[in-house]
């Protein structure tokens, strides 16, 4: 098997961006959803609630972000990693200690969304374990993901589910980190320990699926007749956990990842 993509995503919710390469460090991909809206009670805001996040454009560049959205003008903002900060959840862990990015940010981006928000950064006082039924070590922790630091996804399994849909769907609909291809679709059920690249990874847990994945991820439109989650479910529906697609994983080490690095089961 080998990697066939790489993606991060700045901004939690927002376009993703596909990269060549990428560091890896205990919180996952560098620079993979450090950042976040929160709604007024400190909740997080995603496409499942706020479908217009997927029109929403981030980029960093050695600590400025830039964004663009439709009608807004460009924002640019220095981050601030030791500002102010709030306790957030995700899903209903608590984030201590989150980086509030300001007023002119929360500004920007309530009028970019059509909602009232604020950035928050993972920043230098934060903390956010994982969650500890899953966790391969007491110490693993996360950013602002659903969950767990990478998520990796099979072209085949894709290619598979494409094959039972009228409309096939791009790989971004399911907004995986890492994209691999070379193995029998939907065998990531069987990953337990991995190395992809030079890191070694735990895969921890089928990630489910949700209504994301009947999300344009280039305009923000919603799948009319709900798919492919709708098709996913009638096939890949476990009690308990879900529609699964992709493996959520956990690195054992710090390194970088680069597109055309092998992928071996351990």
């Amino acid at each position: 098997m080998e990697i066939t993509g790489l993606n991060i995503y700045p901004i939690k919710g927002c376009r993703g961006i596909a990269v060549s390469s990428i560091a890896v460090d205990r919180l996952g991909m560098v620079g993979d959803r450090r950042l976040m809206l929160v709604d007024e009670g400190n909740h997080f805001i995603s496409q499942r609630e706020v479908a217009a996040l997927a029109g929403v454009i981030p980029a960093l560049d050695a600590g400025i972000l830039h964004v663009n959205a439709p009608n807004v003008a460009p924002l640019h903002l220095a981050l601030d990693e030791n500002a102010p900060t709030r306790d957030v959840t995700v899903w209903g862990y608590t984030v201590i200690a989150a980086a509030d990015q300001g007023d002119e940010a929360a500004g920007w981006f309530s009028s970019a969304i059509g909602t009232s928000c604020r950035l928050v950064a993972f920043g230098t006082k934060a903390h956010n374990p994982i969650d500890p039924e899953y966790s391969p070590r007491a110490d693993a922790e996360t950013a602002f993901t659903d969950g767990y630091p990478l998520m990796a996804a099979l072209q085949e399994s894709l290619d598979d589910l494409n094959k039972r849909l009228v409309d096939p769907v791009p790989m971004q609909r399911f907004r995986p980190s890492i994209v691999v291809r070379g193995a029998k679709a939907w065998s990531e059920d069987d990953w337990m320990v991995m190395k992809l690249g030079e890191l070694d990874c735990d895969a921890v847990k089928p990630c489910a699926r949700c209504v994301v994945t009947t999300t344009d991820q280039e305009s923000g439109a919603r799948s009319a007749r709900q798919e492919p989650l709708r098709t996913l479910a009638t096939f890949r529906t476990v009690p308990g956990l879900g529609a699964l697609f992709g493996q959520n994983l956990v690195a054992r080490s710090i390194g970088t990842l680069h597109v055309g690095d092998s992928v071996e089961l351990m």
